[in-house]
């Protein structure tokens, strides 16, 4: 059977996609490990009001969620900084069973193409130092390191040239 993959926008302010957003950012986050390298700011054990509370209900941020086959096993946000013409990733997640099969490029590609169809140049996250795959991949991408945040993740910056027609 081959995979159908499909990159949907989602809104937790949706009563619905809510409920099945924390349906699956509850079983994601069983494991500690998991959620410290995907949002160090919450506290484990997870808790999805904590989740809202501390990255969506004070900014203006987009979500998409990966879906295999109409199931969800990914899911990545971004933070909407028009006053710095920038964009910035984060709770950039796959699921266990289906890490390592360039599934996060789809999402790094998502937010790139939002930032290009929204004339924008700069694109920030923050990557724990911890996480050398996903450091890989956004080095790949030719994100650069420009220095740590409070927490001691890496801030990582990829400006998109003017001139460039991609």
């Amino acid at each position: 059977m081959e995979n159908k993959i499909t990159i949907e926008k989602v809104s937790y302010n949706n009563a619905e996609q809510a409920r099945i957003l924390k349906a699956c950012l509850e079983t994601w986050f069983q494991n500690p490990k998991d959620l410290q390298l995907t949002s160090p700011k919450v506290p484990y054990p997870f808790k999805f009001k904590n989740w809202i509370d501390i990255s969506y209900l004070k900014l203006e941020s987009v979500t998409y969620v990966l879906k295999k086959n109409d199931w969800i096993i990914g899911h990545m946000s971004i933070q909407l900084r028009p006053q710095f013409n920038s964009i910035h990733i984060f709770h950039v997640f796959i699921d266990r069973e289906n890490r390592r099969q360039g599934y996060s490029k789809l999402l790094v590609n998502k937010a790139l193409e939002y930032a290009k169809n929204n004339q924008i140049r700069k694109v920030t996250l923050a990557v724990n130092k911890n996480n050398p795959i996903a450091i890989e991949l956004y080095n790949n991408y030719g994100f650069k390191i420009v220095g740590t945040n409070k927490i001691g993740s890496y801030k990582m910056l990829l400006e998109i040239n003017k001139s460039k027609n991609q």
